[in-house]
């Protein structure tokens, strides 16, 4: 049963994260990425980032101490972030059921 339990409480997560892995989010996994290429111009996180410098090992992949480096990311981050019901205020929750 408390793989059952678990298995709830991640897909209840109401986490957003500035910065999510690219990959997880595909695989509808909610992580946060530590680190971002700058070929790609995605997000990975620690586990990510090493599939994806292993396949591309030519990229560079800058960590968070470099995150003053990642305006691509940042400028969608911004948009995606604005609250729908409250113009120029930044979305800290977001209610699926309600899609508020």
């Amino acid at each position: 049963m408390a793989s059952n339990f678990e298995s709830s409480i991640k897909k209840g997560s109401d986490l957003f994260f500035d910065f999510p892995c690219f990959i997880c989010q595909e695989n509808e996994i909610n992580t946060e990425a530590d680190f971002y290429c700058t070929q790609c111009s995605k997000c990975y996180c620690g586990k990510c980032v090493q599939q994806h410098n292993y396949l591309f090992k030519k990229h560079t992949t800058l960590g968070k101490e470099k995150i003053s480096s990642w305006p691509d990311v940042k400028v969608a981050v911004d948009i995606e972030e604005e609250c729908q019901e409250h113009k120029g205020e930044k979305l800290t929750a977001f209610c699926e059921d309600h899609g508020t």
